[in-house]
């Protein structure tokens, strides 16, 4: 017997996926942070090559947000409306997970250069990330924009037992 997808069901998956990611983040920007002020790892830190990381944190911080921006709205125009709201919200978590992981580059490198050089001045890069992680969380209101849905498919949406055609 096959199950029907429902939106509660394919909205819960859609944010456990995403949220995973954030907390996966979150924790090891805390495992990071917690070592650098127990001094559970002792670094030399070099002055130069911690200026190197951060000049690339601040390249690499506008550049993951202007390429998930960019990739996630060329996916989300390349969606046929004539397809059903099931293949829809497929198309929505691809560009969805492609933004997330365009976000999470410079979350990530934040939270290693400063376990690298002991500098906790960088986990300001990955609680940038995580702020921004949720403030584009995927809810019905910003998949209904993002999608250009109609009445009909947002209701659908909005309704947890609704049956995903």
């Amino acid at each position: 017997m096959t199950q029907v997808r429902t939106s509660k069901s394919t909205l819960t998956a859609m944010n456990m996926i995403y949220f995973s990611l954030v907390s996966i983040m979150t924790f090891f920007g805390l495992i990071v942070l917690l070592l650098n002020y127990t001094g559970g790892i002792s670094t030399g830190m070099d002055k130069d090559f911690a200026l190197m990381l951060r000049y690339i944190l601040f390249a690499l911080l506008p550049g993951g947000m202007a390429a998930g921006y960019f990739i996630f709205k060329q996916s989300l125009a390349s969606v046929n409306q004539n397809l059903s709201l099931k293949e829809k919200l497929m198309k929505y978590q691809t560009a969805l997970l492609i933004r997330s992981a365009c976000l999470e580059l410079p979350g990530l490198f934040g939270a290693v250069a400063a376990l690298i050089t002991g500098g906790n001045s960088f986990l300001l890069f990955t609680a940038i990330i995580i702020v921004l992680f949720f403030l584009f969380r995927p809810t019905v209101y910003s998949i209904t924009n993002d999608l250009s849905l109609s009445q009909g498919e947002r209701t659908a949406l909005e309704n947890p037992q609704s049956p995903l055609n």
